[in-house]
Parts: structure tokens; sequence; C-alpha cells
């Protein structure tokens, strides 16, 4: 196994970041990326792992699976945790090893990261060098051949920077390849180095052995390389990675509050206060009731949209879903999916009691409550493409109403249509619902197409 970059250059906002980079790391051999603030580092890595594309130049991961891209094929630690504060130590980390594809045992990793005591300690109460240490974890529960790591002592205290060091030297003895950036030294030998500077002139040599004293440690970090080690190493399946993420963001949304609860309680205020502004006219409410839960519902479903992909881009977790085998467009669905079940569908169910408020029939509350339940995932697929636009444009969150509510215009149209044609319109309710059904179809397809599209350009 070889991974090799050629003529590599990268320009990020019209600055040059370096150019004319080469270099060849071969199987159970680490290359140390050294240099000042600024010099291109951590744009590097990025670059190796898939994330930025390179001005000129390749990379390339030779004798590894041909059919997977260098991303799928790497772990990719950054400065982020990836870490869900609401979920425990170990939902964390078999999160991930089920959206990955591990085949080490959770327990085994943790205990190996000396954090199987914190298991069901929620991440929030965990400190930075806790945090990092099972970011860590991830690394030893799922197997790939090539670690990039990206400043991996940050935050560490020396039992911590020892365990690292003897879990990247059992890495490398099992044939794997390391790529790390770092300020401070790394007890590795016959690491390369590769230095970045101001000068845009890379050099790649033999980095120097140092001397750094050998800490004990315990035994379950000196077998670390143990878990998986023997077993079959396979790439998660689709339908796992999807359930993974599915039911990781269903639990997220039920554990934190706020999401299916804050859009009932909007969706309540607007049907509460549109009856004081017309009056006490209950055939008026009667005629307009249909009108006015369909406004309420899609505004309310627009509160938490901004949330949908900036939360995952925010603690890095977005990076490693857009370099998961799974396909991007299957994994974003799955994320809407989880946001209407958690969101949509609530305001389905409490449709009726309000509309009772409005003086409605109980038919055209049985036939309101029915294209919601058909029009609401079309409301969520096209927020995921805003979703996905206001995470590229970065705190793009503010435009998010303007760049959906056009689009979600026609839904409200014959989401309406179809509610008053139960009521003696002279439109007939098969029609509308047809229409408002095609356009739940439409967007089901094109909005995480869209959406995936997007973030794969996000640099």
């Amino acid at each position: 196994m070889l991974l090799s970059g050629t003529n590599l250059a990268c320009t990020r906002a019209g600055l040059p970041i370096f150019n004319g980079l080469a270099f060849e790391v071969g199987a159970g051999t680490a290359l140390l990326v050294t240099g000042p603030n600024g010099s291109g580092k951590t744009t590097l890595l990025r670059l190796i792992a898939g994330l930025i594309h390179p001005t000129e130049g390749g990379v390339a991961l030779a004798g590894a699976d041909p059919e997977a891209s260098v991303g799928e094929q790497a772990h990719y630690l950054a400065h982020h945790d990836t870490l869900k504060p609401s979920l425990t130590v170990a939902e964390n980390l078999r999160f991930w090893a089920e959206f990955l594809g591990g085949t080490a045992p959770v327990d085994v990793a943790l205990a190996s990261v000396r954090l199987d005591g914190l298991a069901t300690l929620p991440a929030a109460y965990l400190s930075a060098g806790q945090r990092r240490r099972l970011s860590l974890a991830r690394l030893l529960a799922v197997h790939r051949p090539l670690w990039l790591l990206d400043e991996p002592t940050a935050a560490l205290d020396a039992a911590g920077q020892a365990m690292l060091a003897a879990m990247m030297r059992d890495h490398l003895g099992a044939g794997g390849i390391i790529v790390a950036s770092t300020h401070a030294p790394m007890e590795l030998a016959g690491a390369q180095e590769l230095r970045l500077g101001d000068a845009q002139k890379p050099s790649t040599e033999p980095a120097h052995d140092i001397d750094v004293p050998k800490l004990a440690l315990q035994q379950g970090v000196q077998q670390r390389a143990a878990p998986g080690a023997g077993a079959e190493r396979k790439p998660a399946g689709t339908l796992q990675s999807l359930l993974a993420i599915l039911a990781r963001d269903m639990k997220i949304a039920i554990r934190v509050g706020g999401g299916a609860l804050m859009g009932v309680l909007f969706f309540l205020a607007v049907v509460t206060l549109i009856p004081f502004a017309l009056g006490p006219d209950l055939a008026l409410l009667r005629r307009l009731g249909p009108a006015v839960l369909w406004l309420g519902a899609l505004l309310a479903s627009l509160l938490a949209l901004d949330r949908l992909l900036a939360v995952d881009q925010e603690d890095g977790s977005l990076d490693l879903i857009i370099n998961g085998r799974a396909p991007l467009e299957l994994v974003v669905g799955a994320k809407a999916v989880a946001h209407w079940l958690t969101t949509g569908l609530p305001l389905v169910v409490a449709a009726p009691l309000f509309g009772v408020m409005l003086n409605l029939t109980p038919a055209t509350l049985g036939a309101v409550m029915l294209t919601l339940l058909v029009g609401t995932p079309a409301l969520t697929f096209i927020g995921l493409i805003g979703a996905a636009l206001a995470v590229a444009l970065r705190r793009g969150g503010i435009l998010l109403p303007i760049l959906v509510l056009p689009l979600t215009i026609p839904v409200l149209i014959f989401g309406v249509a179809a509610a008053n044609a139960v009521s003696g319109s002279a439109t007939s309710f098969g029609t509308p619902f047809t229409i408002l059904c095609a356009l739940s179809l439409i967007s089901l397809v094109v909005g995480p197409i869209a959406a995936a599209a997007t973030l794969r350009h996000i640099e």
C-alpha cells in the first residue's frame, strides 16, 4: 500500500497555500507534517481526505480498495471532536462504529482509552482531554488503513500522549499509514517529515528520533491493537449507516427537546392569534381555518431547519458523514426523515385539536390532517436544500426562510385547496390532493440530490 501526492497545489480564497508538493508514504510508515501556523498543514490533510479539491495534482492510495476513494479508507481526526453532548460516551462511539462499519466491540475500544468507567456519562460533561480520547477511540473501533491526524496531541496530558504514540506504533506495525500534522515531537522511529513554510518549498526527509520518556501504560492500552485485529474488516452496509443516523438524530431531538415542542407551541400561537385579529365571526373562521392551519404548520416547520445540517458542521461530524461509504444523498435524506418525524409529524397530530378552535367541521379536520400528513414532508425536503445552502454560505441561516419560502408556496396552495374542497368548495378534493402528493414525491427525490451536491462542494 502506498499513499502518494503528485504536484499538489492548493488555493484558498484566491491565495496560494502551497504548490509543487509531492510525497510518498508506504505501508507501516508515518509522515509528520510540520511548519508554522498558516503554512497549510490542515489544508493538506483535508485535501488528502478529499474534503478539499486541489488546484493541481492529485492524491492516490495504491494497493487498497480500488472501489473506494482515499477519504472512504481514511480516518480524519480534526480539531473538532465529532461528539454530540446529549449522547453518552458509549452512544457517541457506537454511532460512529455503526455508521462507519466498525468490527471492534465498543466497550473494548473505550477501555483502551481509559473511558470504560464513563460509558454512561453524557459527553457534555467530559473534559477536553477526555473528549479527545473518545475521538481517538473511533480509530480503534473502526478499521481504516490510513490515519489523517490533525494535531492529535491537543488537550492530551503526558499519559494520553504516550497512549496515542503507542496506538500509532501499533497501527504502523499492522501495515497502516499515518499522516499527522504536529507542532510537538512524536516518538515514531523512522517517520518522514514534510516541512511546510513561508517559502512554499516543502521537503521530505526522515524525522529525527526524539527521546521521549517511556510512560507506564495500563494493560488495556498496551493491547489496544487487539480489537478487530483478526476480525473480518468490511465497510458498513448502506442500510446500517442510514438506520444509525436516523436513530441518532431522533434520539438527540428527543433528549435535547425544544424541536417538536417549540414547533407545536409556535403552531398554537399562530392559530390563537389569528382569531383575535379576525374577530368572533365563526363562519369566517370556518372558511379560513384550513389556510390558517396550513400557514401555521409552514412557519413552524421552518423553525428548526437551520440546525438540520449546521450542528453536524459545527462539531466536525459533517466531514465524516461526507466521507462515509453510504451514498450522501441517502444519508441527508435519512436526516430529513428524522427531522420530519420529530418536528413535522407532531404538527400533523396537533392540527385537529387546534382546528376545533377555528370551528372546523370533523370532515374538514380530517382533510386538513390528511393534507398535512402528505404535504409536510415536502416542506421538510425543500427545507433540506435551504439547510445545505445555509451551511455552504457559512452563517447563512438568516437566509434560510428567504430561500425556502418561495419554493413552498405551491405546497401551501394545493394543500389549502384540497382541504377547502371538503368544506363545499367548487374544486374537487382529488385534483389538488394528487398534485400535493406529486410535489412531496418530487421533493423527496430532488431535495436529497440537491443537498448532497451542495455539501460536496463545501471546502
